[in-house]
């Protein structure tokens, strides 16, 4: 049932670190190389750095809620929120194809 999630690369869920600069401070980032992987996704799309996404990200959750807690944690959370939009996306456009196939009776 699982074989598809447990025969995942090692390397997919091993963590890396990185450093950024947030408004002058650096800082290290760790993270799972498959999140690192999607957040380069995400910046790409934005036509960004990596760094430039997540200091741009970082800024608004503190604009909106005064602090950015669990940071890493909320980077999982963009990016599984990333790919689930992305999905939904792909389903509107598959249905969407699929309908200008369709021939109306």
């Amino acid at each position: 049932m699982c074989d598809v999630y447990a025969g995942v690369d090692t390397s997919a869920y091993t963590k890396a670190s990185r450093s950024l600069r947030l408004h002058g401070h650096v800082t290290s980032l760790s993270l799972e190389i498959r999140f690192w992987d999607i957040l380069e996704l995400m910046a790409n799309k934005e036509n960004v750095s990596v760094a430039t996404f997540i200091t741009t990200l970082h800024d608004e959750v503190v604009q909106r809620y005064g602090e950015a807690r669990n940071f890493t944690s909320l980077l999982r959370v963009a990016c599984t929120t990333y790919l689930m939009n992305e999905a939904n996306q792909s389903d509107v456009t598959t249905s969407v194809d699929n309908l200008k196939q369709t021939e109306f009776v």
